[in-house]
């Protein structure tokens, strides 16, 4: 008897169930298969060493449809510490390089568009490229549409950490005709393309930065000077592409703009040929093409006539020769100041006309030696060397000429010796009479004066300097003679009236001692250059920019960046063993109350970062801060703020109203 249905239940047979499992893993393993056969057409196997890294080609698509310009790219996985360069690498490095000419078109051509790369240390030099993985998109062309397309693509670069090494391979990937389709890289792929910094238009502006205008890329000595319109995100970094031996660090601010350092400085040389910048300002970038211009360029353009112009040199002419005239009661002029009291002291009770000469032959020893500082500039400038006031204290050779002939003065007051000079020069001074000797001397001590003036800068001087370096020859020979004109004054004034010595105590058994006097003093500024020789020669291990006082940290562009980063104001003393306004500056401000305790209070509650530059030995790095903010010479003192905010720079001079009022514009004590 057949049992009763139940319902409308039917009971599955283990026939059915098995169908259906086999039916679904078929199925799943076909969509696998398919789906690794997609991943395989649309990539290479990798090449390299996992260890250190390995690259593979990639592509945005699973076919060639009807595409003339095919989305690939090269994407780069590396082991920690490890990078690969930019299409200009900076300081030291090679760029990756793709190589067709194996795939069996001959016709494929095929172009990188970079992402923005990142800076990155790299033995010592400024470097830029990328780490831990990055796809460089590749654009290739000259394929047949519609056809499926073998890429025989060879790769060469380097990798870097503690080491370098070559690296590369031969990539092969073959595409299948057919749709082009997003293939599985394609959205890795495109996070990369959108990395790529856009070329401004024909107007200058960039898709991928429209805030980014940059409104003048002008030369500056030892470097470039950017400025962008206002309303520019920060900038995070500029990468220069401009000559294959020159690279340039990171940005520093200058004025309204910033100022990027050409390492070797020696090598920029700048034509009509347009610089590329790639900035770097988050969330925007840009790339830009300028000629850049020089300060001459710009002057030309402000200045509107003829007329501006010549009233422009007249106002600079006038500051230059009050700064000489101020020079001379500068504490750099000090260790001369025996050979000017010994000068007038040798003159008292001569005859005026003998009085008159040797004053002259005085004054034309400095307008010589100013004369032969600005030839001396002017070549340098012309070989593309650093040019500064005060530079030759840098060279040991000058220091050991400069000490023996003090000590031929030193002689020479305790009337040990009698000075030569050569004939041509005797005729300058009024020689080649038997008496000629006294002028000999004067001459020599006017020239020594003018050299020994040169360490350190003094109100005027650094402003007139500035313009001198930085303008036509014409402007500088012009500059330097007004230069030496106000530091020879005080010799003209005598020449022209010399009644005025007659002001001085009569001739008497008292000047031997005074010479003597004098002559230690000649001795003691012997000591100190030896000194400085000795610095230089690295007998003195403890750099002068820090010494002893912990408040002050060894400056670096580094280091200032960080402490702008965290929001802290900077002040910045640039200072040299050899000079002596330096000191002073630190002995009657800086290091005396009450400024010394309000720096020290604002660097220990992280308001302030203090930091010094030793400027002694040659520093092109210092030397192009220096240039960046307009200045050639030192002492400078400077405090720079984050954000927007002007630096505030210091007189030659300082004083305590000066620093603490600075101080308190940018926030570090309360007004």
């Amino acid at each position: 008897m057949p049992l009763p249905e139940t319902g409308n239940t039917k009971a599955s047979s283990p026939v059915s169930a098995v169908s259906r499992l086999i039916i679904v893993t078929a199925a799943a393993t076909a969509f696998i298969v398919m789906a690794l056969g997609v991943a395989r057409a649309s990539e290479s196997t990798w090449v390299g060493d996992p260890q250190i890294g390995e690259a593979r080609i990639v592509s945005a698509v699973t076919a060639t449809g009807d595409l003339d310009t095919l989305p690939l790219g090269i994407e780069f996985t590396l082991a920690a510490g490890w990078k690969i360069y930019w299409r200009t690498p900076g300081e030291a490095g090679l760029a990756p390089v793709i190589d067709l000419s194996a795939s069996p078109n001959p016709d494929l051509t095929g172009r990188i568009n970079w992402p923005l790369p990142q800076r990155f240390d790299a033995f010592g030099f400024d470097n830029f490229g990328y780490a831990n993985a990055v796809i460089l998109p590749f654009e290739l062309s000259g394929h047949e549409t519609g056809m499926p397309l073998q890429v025989v693509a060879d790769l060469e670069a380097l990798v870097c950490s503690d080491i370098c090494v070559p690296f590369g391979g031969r990539l092969e990937m073959t595409l299948p005709d057919g749709a082009a389709n997003p293939s599985p890289h394609a959205q890795a792929m495109a996070q990369f393309a959108a990395m790529v910094p856009r070329l401004a238009d024909g107007e200058g502006t960039s898709g991928s930065g429209p805030s980014l205008r940059p409104l003048r890329l002008e030369a500056r000595p030892g470097g470039l000077y950017v400025e962008l319109a206002e309303g520019a995100p920060p900038v995070a970094d500029i990468f220069v592409e401009a000559q294959d031996d020159v690279a340039f660090k990171a940005p520093v601010p200058s004025g309204d703009g910033l100022f990027l350092e050409a390492v070797p400085a020696d090598k920029l040389v700048f034509d009509s040929s347009p610089v590329t910048l790639t900035i770097s300002a988050p969330p925007e970038m840009g790339e830009f093409r300028m000629v850049v211009t020089t300060p001459a360029d710009r002057a030309a353009v402000q200045e509107n006539s003829p007329r501006d112009r010549a009233g422009l040199s007249l106002r600079i002419a006038a500051l230059a020769l009050l700064g000489g005239l101020i020079l001379n009661l500068m504490p750099c002029v000090l260790p001369v100041l025996a050979l000017k009291l010994a000068t007038v002291l040798d003159a008292a009770g001569a005859p005026r006309r003998e009085l008159r000469l040797r004053f002259l032959a005085g004054a034309a020893g400095i307008l010589t030696s100013f004369v032969g500082l600005a030839g001396g500039l002017a070549l340098l400038r012309l070989a593309g060397g650093t040019v500064g006031w005060g530079i030759q204290f840098q060279t040991p050779l000058f220091l050991v000429v400069m000490m023996l002939m003090l000590g031929i003065f030193t002689l020479s007051l305790l009337d040990l010796v009698m000075i030569p000079i050569p004939r041509a020069v005797q005729r300058l001074a009024g020689g080649g009479r038997g008496g000629s000797h006294p002028y000999r001397a004067d001459f020599m001590a006017g020239m020594l004066a003018t050299i020994l003036a040169t360490p350190c800068s003094a109100p005027f001087v650094g402003t007139a300097v500035a313009v001198a370096l930085a303008g036509s020859m014409l402007d500088l020979f012009g500059i330097f003679i007004a230069l030496g004109l106000g530091l020879a004054a005080p010799w003209i004034v005598v020449a022209a009236k010399p009644s005025l010595v007659g002001f001085l105590p009569r001739p008497g058994p008292w000047m031997p001692w005074l010479k003597r006097g004098l002559a230690m003093l000649l001795l003691a500024t012997m000591i100190w250059l030896g000194g400085v020789l000795l610095a230089l020669l690295g007998v003195n291990s403890q750099p002068a920019a820090a010494g002893d006082d912990p408040r002050w940290g060894v400056w670096s562009r580094q280091a200032v960046l960080e402490s702008l980063a965290a929001g802290r104001p900077v002040f910045v003393d640039v200072t040299a063993d050899w000079c002596v306004t330096c000191k002073a500056n630190k002995a009657l401000v800086l290091d005396r109350q009450p400024v010394s305790s309000v720096m020290s209070e604002a660097a220990a509650a992280n308001r302030l970062t203090l930091l010094r530059a030793d400027w002694t030995a040659p520093d092109a790095a210092i030397a192009a801060f220096l240039a960046s903010h307009g200045r050639y010479g030192i002492p400078f003192n400077i405090i720079l703020s984050p954000g927007d905010a002007p630096p505030i720079i210091l007189p030659e001079l300082l004083s305590d109203k000066a620093v603490l009022t600075a101080l308190e514009n940018v926030g570090v004590t309360a007004k």
